[in-house]
């Protein structure tokens, strides 16, 4: 049984690079998360400071 080098080095390149193409839309999506998170937090936080200047 021979082993195919080529193929099993395509095979292995392209699931390494899938891990780091997964690996950076996770981060961004992370990272937008977390400015969403920030805005809404700040925007609560305005309304509550406006409230209690009444």
């Amino acid at each position: 049984m021979a082993v195919d080098w080529g193929f099993a080095g395509q095979v292995g390149g392209v699931g390494f690079g899938m891990v780091f193409v997964l690996l950076v839309i996770l981060a961004v999506v992370i990272w937008l998360t977390g400015l969403l998170i920030g805005k809404i937090t700040a925007g609560k936080a305005e309304v509550s400071d406006n409230k209690k200047g009444d």
